[in-house]
């Protein structure tokens, strides 16, 4: 702008001199040092924003290293400690299998099945998070199955005092079963964690409004507030990562809230004064009643016999049979696919 405005006041210099005292060499080089004057301006403004650029990105570099080195460290703690689990307890049985009692391989087996069941939901997390866009398979299941398998999965006693489920028939949801069984052992797996050691897990499920419901509750610290808000983001735990008393990457709820919201639900933290509750809502899969399907009987032809006419030839019109359909039928839903 500064070079395109210069031009408009020297051919001014003319007109004014004619009117002023002053020369035209003055005027004109008035005009140009005021023109100067505002492209060091310019310059020194421009330089001044580079200048604030250029740290910004500094920063920024500086915030996404050190970021990386703590997921990268975060991840290798989480999974170095079942891989160490597993490699010692079957480096114990293959040395001493012959030595040890049915009872102490029992328990060798049982910390090895939790070992690689913790590391295959580490992994799996990190799979599902690190996919963008999520490709999801349509589909429906019972969440009430999903849950059984959810269960085994995190390794609770179904049949334990900690456990108590309450589900209002079988639940149907517009949901691939593996992505719900990885919804609920990631809520199920966040209540173990940071409820208290002893108290119980709340399970309860019903239908609302078109959408299936299914809340976990836990007793337990309460959620600072000022997690809140970053509380479904990656690798966020309910306390620091310096201070962090809880195994896990921090993945668990972010993967519920990435799944959940790819078949059309909701997940969010219920406000309770001595719970903490997750609850999430889910499309419930519509199941049609048994309808009745008229079938017309083929046309029967001047050589038939009927069998209730002694085996003489018929020469009715064919009749029709209501028949049920027995199989339900369930609402299309659309196409995706989980990976």
């Amino acid at each position: 702008m500064t070079f395109v405005a210069v031009p408009l006041p020297l051919l001014l210099v003319g007109l004014v001199a004619r009117y002023t005292g002053v020369t035209a060499a003055g005027w004109a080089l008035i005009t140009v040092a005021v023109a100067a004057a505002a492209l060091s301006a310019a310059v020194a403004a421009r330089w001044c924003a580079e200048q604030r650029l250029r740290s910004d990105v500094a920063r920024h570099e500086r915030e996404l290293v050190h970021t990386k080195r703590q997921i990268l460290a975060l991840v290798s703690h989480e999974l170095r400690t079942p891989v160490t689990g597993v490699v010692g307890f079957s480096r114990t049985l293959s040395g001493r299998l012959d030595a040890l009692d049915h009872d102490t391989l029992r328990l060798f087996v049982d910390a090895i099945d939790e070992h690689s069941n913790r590391l295959a939901r580490l992994i799996d997390n990190v799979v599902v998070a690190s996919r963008t866009p999520l490709v999801v398979v349509g589909g429906t299941c019972q969440l009430s199955t999903a849950l059984s398998k959810a269960v085994a999965r995190v390794g609770v006693d179904p049949d334990g005092a900690r456990l108590q489920v309450a589900l209002e028939g079988s639940l149907d949801a517009c949901i691939d079963e593996e992505a719900a069984i990885r919804i609920l052992a990631n809520l199920i797996d966040n209540a173990i964690k940071f409820g208290d050691p002893e108290a119980r897990i709340y399970l309860d499920g019903h239908v609302r409004n078109g959408h299936v419901v299914i809340r976990v509750a836990n007793a337990g610290p309460a959620i600072p507030l000022g997690l809140r808000s970053a509380l479904y983001d990656p690798f966020v735990q309910g306390d620091t990562t310096d201070t962090r008393t809880a195994d896990g990457l921090g993945l668990g709820l972010h993967v519920c809230r990435q799944l959940v919201e790819a078949y059309g639900g909701s997940i969010h933290l219920v406000d309770h004064p001595r719970l903490t509750v997750f609850e999430i809502g889910l499309p419930a899969a519509r199941v049609e009643p048994r309808r009745q399907v008229e079938l017309p009987r083929p046309r029967r032809g001047p050589d038939a016999r009927d069998v209730a006419d002694g085996g003489r030839p018929s020469g009715r019109r064919p009749s029709t049979d209501r028949l049920v359909d027995h199989t339900p039928a369930t609402v299309p839903t659309r196409r995706a696919r989980v990976g």
